[in-house]
Protein backbone atom coordinates (compact mmCIF):
# COMPACT_ATOMS: atom_id res chain seq x y z
CA UNK A 1 0.00 0.00 0.00
CA UNK A 2 1.01 3.46 -0.50
CA UNK A 3 -0.18 6.82 1.15
CA UNK A 4 0.19 10.00 -0.82
CA UNK A 5 0.20 13.77 -0.24
CA UNK A 6 -2.12 16.29 -2.96
CA UNK A 7 -3.30 19.72 -2.27
CA UNK A 8 -6.71 20.19 -3.81
CA UNK A 9 -5.62 23.39 -5.13
CA UNK A 10 -2.80 22.02 -6.95
CA UNK A 11 -5.27 19.88 -9.28
CA UNK A 12 -7.01 21.47 -12.57
CA UNK A 13 -9.78 19.28 -11.41
CA UNK A 14 -9.83 18.45 -7.62
CA UNK A 15 -12.97 16.47 -8.04
CA UNK A 16 -10.75 13.58 -8.91
CA UNK A 17 -9.56 13.38 -5.70
CA UNK A 18 -13.30 11.84 -4.71
CA UNK A 19 -12.60 9.10 -6.63
CA UNK A 20 -10.13 8.02 -3.81
CA UNK A 21 -9.48 6.75 -0.35
CA UNK A 22 -8.81 9.74 2.11
CA UNK A 23 -6.50 8.61 5.39
CA UNK A 24 -7.59 12.51 6.22
CA UNK A 25 -7.90 15.98 4.98
CA UNK A 26 -5.82 18.51 6.48
CA UNK A 27 -7.19 22.38 5.96
CA UNK A 28 -3.77 24.53 6.02
CA UNK A 29 -3.99 28.41 6.14
CA UNK A 30 -0.89 29.96 4.48
CA UNK A 31 -0.28 33.57 4.02
CA UNK A 32 2.66 33.42 3.49
CA UNK A 33 2.47 32.65 0.05
CA UNK A 34 2.05 35.75 -2.67
CA UNK A 35 0.03 34.78 -5.54
CA UNK A 36 -1.29 31.54 -4.26
CA UNK A 37 -4.62 30.30 -2.46
CA UNK A 38 -4.36 30.73 1.07
CA UNK A 39 -5.75 28.14 2.38
CA UNK A 40 -4.63 24.30 1.23
CA UNK A 41 -6.67 21.60 1.30
CA UNK A 42 -3.99 18.84 2.27
CA UNK A 43 -5.39 15.07 1.40
CA UNK A 44 -3.87 12.00 2.53
CA UNK A 45 -4.50 8.83 0.51
CA UNK A 46 -4.33 5.46 0.41
CA UNK A 47 -3.54 3.96 -2.69
CA UNK A 48 -3.13 -0.06 -3.67
CA UNK A 49 0.06 -1.51 -5.00
CA UNK A 50 -1.75 -2.43 -8.32
CA UNK A 51 -2.73 1.03 -8.74
CA UNK A 52 -0.28 3.13 -7.92
CA UNK A 53 1.43 3.51 -11.18
CA UNK A 54 -2.04 4.89 -13.10
CA UNK A 55 -2.66 7.26 -9.97
CA UNK A 56 0.73 8.62 -10.33
CA UNK A 57 0.28 9.17 -14.42
CA UNK A 58 -3.28 10.80 -13.56
CA UNK A 59 -2.44 13.22 -10.90
CA UNK A 60 0.40 14.11 -13.43
CA UNK A 61 -1.96 14.94 -15.84
CA UNK A 62 -4.43 17.18 -13.50
CA UNK A 63 -1.40 19.10 -11.27
CA UNK A 64 -1.20 22.99 -12.28
CA UNK A 65 1.88 24.34 -12.91
CA UNK A 66 4.64 24.80 -10.27
CA UNK A 67 2.44 22.65 -7.81
CA UNK A 68 3.46 18.49 -7.25
CA UNK A 69 2.43 15.45 -5.14
CA UNK A 70 3.78 12.46 -3.54
CA UNK A 71 3.21 8.77 -3.12
CA UNK A 72 5.06 6.60 -0.80
CA UNK A 73 5.67 3.24 0.50
CA UNK A 74 8.79 1.58 2.49
CA UNK A 75 10.71 1.17 -0.15
CA UNK A 76 9.81 3.80 -2.70
CA UNK A 77 8.89 7.57 -3.59
CA UNK A 78 6.75 8.45 -6.80
CA UNK A 79 7.06 12.48 -7.45
CA UNK A 80 4.40 13.41 -9.25
CA UNK A 81 4.93 16.91 -11.29
CA UNK A 82 2.77 18.21 -14.01
CA UNK A 83 3.05 16.19 -17.12
CA UNK A 84 5.57 14.14 -15.34
CA UNK A 85 6.36 10.98 -12.54
CA UNK A 86 9.38 9.91 -10.92
CA UNK A 87 10.36 6.97 -8.91
CA UNK A 88 12.97 7.25 -6.55
CA UNK A 89 14.04 4.58 -4.06
CA UNK A 90 12.78 5.92 -0.40
CA UNK A 91 15.86 6.59 2.09
CA UNK A 92 15.95 7.16 5.38
CA UNK A 93 18.24 10.66 5.70
CA UNK A 94 18.22 11.47 1.56
CA UNK A 95 21.99 11.46 1.31
CA UNK A 96 22.09 10.49 -2.56
CA UNK A 97 23.60 12.78 -4.30
CA UNK A 98 21.70 12.05 -7.47
CA UNK A 99 18.38 13.30 -6.49
CA UNK A 100 19.87 16.57 -4.96
CA UNK A 101 18.73 19.80 -6.74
Amino acid sequence: MYKGFVLSESLKDPTVLNNFEKIYVKVENHPEYEGEPKIWHDFKLKVDNKDIVSTANLFAEQMKDTWYGHFWNNLEVYVVLPAKVFKIPREQKWQSTEYQA
